[in-house]
């Protein structure tokens, strides 16, 4: 099926835009298209964290007004496609351009994620649950995702690893800290009911969390902490890869962390904070010591 195409005729004929916008349009998702490309990921077999990593890897390199109407063209797209039913879902609902939330989550200081990691949880198996899918989130930088679907059978607790599968079904492997597998299977155990193919976070009724449900779970936390701004799942995995950055990772380690299958996306987290640079600054220049 030749999308682009579609996408295309659906704009001129239906939407009766002009001839320049049509092809603006359509050289965007063009765009969008071949950076998939060597993946072989189709337009329509995309999902909202391919779409958040496109546009996060194109972020530093276009103007706002560039951007937003990248945005749009994405949004035009896959809304005609789910119009059509060859897709099920919109998976660009949750993308919003500059000027608002949701594009870029900033990454939460390491003062926020303390409070985040060290607030007052029950000792129920609803508290222990939600300091794990905290924890886990933060630990090892997997999606939203690739958190709700995982099993019993993925975490190993003698080496410190968690399996996922990520975009196109690639398995990586990531370490996990101890403090966070210990919270996990401590909440294991207070649920019960545990075997290979469990499903590891459950709401209360015993089904399995959704993304949304970890959504809520989270920005709620937060707001108890005293985290006055909304806090995202992908806001914790923005975290991972900043800290770890600041911290002198690898960019090539932190593209396997994260699944990315371009370093170009994986670059994006590269904006340390101004501090971060002027403490680094201050450390290496000669001319930054300070005279005793």
């Amino acid at each position: 099926m030749d999308v682009i195409q579609l996408f295309k005729d659906y704009l001129l004929h239906e939407k009766r835009y002009s001839q320049n916008t049509a092809d603006c349009y359509c050289r965007d998702i063009k765009l969008l298209q071949e950076y998939f490309s060597k993946s072989g990921v189709e337009l329509q077999e995309l999902d909202k964290d391919d779409l958040k990593d496109y546009l996060g890897a194109i972020y530093s390199e276009v103007k706002p007004a560039s951007l937003r109407r990248k945005i749009a063209a994405v949004r035009q797209l896959y809304s005609l496609l789910l119009r059509r039913k060859i897709i099920d879902e919109d998976p660009s609902l949750t993308i919003s351009g500059p000027g608002r939330s949701g594009l870029l989550p900033s990454a939460l200081s390491r003062q926020e994620m303390e409070k985040l990691i060290n607030f007052n949880y029950s000792n129920d198996l609803k508290g222990l649950r939600n300091r794990a899918i905290i924890e886990l989130l933060y630990s090892s930088g997997i999606r939203v995702g690739e958190l709700v679907s995982a099993k019993t059978k993925d975490i190993d607790f003698n080496n410190r690893i968690i399996r996922v599968f990520g975009k196109g079904k690639k398995e990586r492997l990531i370490p996990v800290t101890s403090q966070a597998l210990s919270t996990l299977d401590t909440y294991l155990h207070k649920r019960g009911r545990r075997n290979n193919d469990t499903i590891i976070f459950c709401n209360l009724r015993g089904k399995p969390l959704t993304e949304r449900g970890v959504q809520y779970i989270i920005d709620r936390i937060a707001t108890e902490c005293g985290i006055f701004r909304k806090v995202t799942p992908h806001m914790l995995r923005h975290s991972f890869a900043t800290h770890f950055l600041e911290n002198g990772m690898n960019l090539r380690y932190l593209q396997h962390l994260l699944g990315h299958s371009n370093l170009s996306t994986t670059e994006v987290y590269t904006h340390l904070s101004i501090e971060e640079l002027k403490k680094v600054y201050n450390r290496s220049h000669p001319g930054s010591t300070k005279k005793k």
